[in-house]
């Protein structure tokens, strides 16, 4: 007759619950060791007046020929919020103007599922007065900053991750960075030249963080897939040099790359979407 050895059959327990998890601790460490993603979203300029544009120099001369330039990527609509929506949801959720309310949408985002995922993230808004502000104030544009929009960021989220842009940059980035420079240096209400210079001036210290940096324009100023052909580009460390994409991307291509790469599944029309390399 054999005893009853319940401290080996607790080891066996605890040794195959270790088993179980182990992938996901894995796939989870392995997410957050990759180098951070920061995605930068400049304003209102079809892709012919910045590629290849002197006012654009840094953009131009620099950013582009240390990555990957994409020759044929779209904008979803027109005016600027469907599109910050559609590249963080996958969709416009119906909002069809820069006047739709903020906090409604139950639309679930990147946003939301990173912080699902226990993934750090940031929304730097730079001219923003206070976190999470809803009203536009000076040269901060409400509508330019979408976590305002999602209901399932509030009451907590939004106020804790969504923050004036800082004046000095953290010594380590978190794993997702979505970046809005104010409406002048975003291009939106002055120069070409300016928001170049405003990017030469933010993005390396970006680079040097071992970031990828993402750099998109919201809209152009024609009708090309609903909202413009519009400049996008990525660089960074990990990224290839002088490589140009000339396949169609879109808005929801940028989600559902930055899914993919955050192991995320696809919201929306990002499912359907060609998903940007990362």
């Amino acid at each position: 007759m054999h005893r009853f050895r319940p401290t080996v059959i607790v080891a066996a327990c605890v040794a195959t619950l270790v088993l179980a998890i182990a992938p996901a601790a894995t796939a989870a460490a392995h997410r957050t060791q990759r180098p951070p993603i920061v995605l930068i979203v400049m304003e209102n300029h079809e892709y012919g007046s910045i590629v290849g544009s002197s006012s654009a120099p840094y953009l131009n001369r620099a950013f582009i020929p240390r990555g990957m330039l994409f020759t044929r990527y779209l904008a979803v609509r027109h005016p600027s919020l469907p599109n910050y929506l559609a590249m963080t949801s996958g969709t416009t959720s119906g909002c069809h103007s820069d006047d739709c309310p903020r906090r409604t949408y139950r639309t679930n985002n990147l946003f939301h599922q990173l912080s699902a995922a226990g993934i750090g993230w940031v929304a730097w808004e730079e001219s923003m007065p206070t976190r999470c502000a809803l009203g536009s104030s000076g040269s901060y544009v409400a509508h330019h900053n979408p976590p305002l929009y999602y209901r399932n960021l509030f009451p907590r989220i939004c106020p804790f991750r969504d923050r004036p842009y800082p004046s000095r940059l953290p010594a380590r980035l978190p794993p997702f960075s979505f970046i809005t420079p104010n409406n002048c240096h975003n291009m939106h209400d002055c120069s070409v030249a300016t928001g170049d210079t405003w990017l030469r001036n933010h993005v390396p210290p970006l680079l040097r963080r071992d970031a990828v940096v993402i750099i998109t324009f919201d809209e152009g100023s024609s009708s090309l897939g609903g909202g413009g052909h519009v400049m996008t580009a990525i660089a960074g460390r990990h990224v290839p040099r002088g490589v140009r994409k000339r396949k169609r991307f879109t808005h929801y291509g940028l989600l559902a790359g930055l899914e993919r790469w955050f192991g995320f599944p696809r919201l929306n029309a990002a499912v359907r979407a060609r998903p940007i390399p990362l």
